[in-house]
Order: C-alpha cells, then structure tokens, then sequence
C-alpha cells in the first residue's frame, strides 16, 4: 500500500493546489512576522515618545510651581518694600525738621514694648523725631472720598499697642498679604544728630 488514505480522495492538481498553498501559506507567516515587528517598533518608538513626553510635561509643570513661588515671593516683598516707603513719607510728614547735616534720616520697625527713643540710640541715628503706626488698604481706589489708608502719629515715647500684627519684624512675611484684619505697621523715625 502507498499510505495514502483512500479515503481522501485526491483529485489531480491537488499536490499542485497544496505546494502552491504551502508557499502561500509561509509567506502569509513571513508578512505577519513582519508586520509583528513593525507593530513592536512603533510600539517601543510610542512609549518611548510618552516617557519623554511626560518627563518634559513635569519639568514645564515644576518650573511653571518654580515662578509661582518666585512672583508669589516678589509679590510679598514688594508690598513690604511699598509698606516702607509710606513709613518713609509719614516719618517725613511727622518730623519736618528732620535732622542735622548732610545725613539722611532712618525709618526702623518699632518693637512691641520698646520706645522709639531707646529704639533709636541702638542705631547711628540716634535722635528720635517721631513714631509712626500706618495702614493701607489693597487695590486701587474708586472714589475721591474712600480711605486708602489709616495712621497714627505719637511722640518717641508713646505707641504701646502689643497686637503682634503691628509689629513686622515679629510678624509672619505672608502678613502684609492678609486683608482680613487691619494692622497698623509702626515705625520709628530717627536721625543723627
């Protein structure tokens, strides 16, 4: 017997038909091998892509935090920095004889407890002209009667309120940013002699 199975007729052309379908057939498994390797190098290209993606999406996000924090410092010290000079101009306005000599005159922040004449002879402005408590309101005014701001003008002496919101040294530096309570800054207004 030759082992082929009598059963399964075989028609003429078929071993042709199965030659030709085997050939078929391996190159069918050569394009999906193919295709499968094209596939895994997109694939490893694309994750690839999204790791860079993400790691470059974080370093934007971390510097953007980065000058939020620097403007929301900047913003800080420059209401500190506006606070001083309205301390300058009230010192000026309360002491317009101001000093002696060639010399400028000083504003230093007034310590809870402390006069402003002890104050003062710690530093190389030693003559207390004035103590000031000032006060000012955020955001532009809208009319030509609203109170922008509020002061108080004592002799060197004087000015005993403890309330540690009125004492900058001692308070927090995000304070001047709080418009929920009204502080009264003091300063001392000294001047060499």
């Amino acid at each position: 017997s030759s082992g082929i199975n009598a059963e399964w007729p075989l028609r003429p052309g078929s071993l042709v038909s199965l030659t030709m379908g085997g050939a078929k057939l391996k190159a069918l498994k050569g394009e999906i091998a193919t295709l499968e390797a094209n596939y895994a190098q997109v694939l490893e290209d694309t994750n690839g892509g999204m790791e860079e993606l993400e790691a470059s999406i974080a370093e934007v996000v971390g510097m953007l935090n980065s000058m939020k924090a620097e403007q929301a410092q900047k913003d800080i010290d420059l209401a500190w920095q506006a606070l001083h000079m309205a301390g300058a101009a009230a010192c000026r306005g309360s002491a317009p004889l101001g000093g002696k000599g060639p010399w400028s005159n000083s504003v230093i922040p007034k310590r809870n407890g402390a006069k402003c004449s002890d104050q003062c002879k710690l530093t190389d402005r030693t003559a207390c002209k004035a103590e000031v408590s000032i006060s000012g309101f955020t955001g532009k005014a809208t009319s030509y009667t609203q109170n922008v701001g509020y002061f108080y003008n004592y002799d060197c002496d004087g000015g005993w309120n403890e309330d540690i919101n009125h004492n900058e040294v001692a308070a927090e530096d995000v304070a001047i940013l709080n418009n929920e309570k009204t502080a009264y800054y003091r300063f001392c207004c000294c001047a060499k002699v």
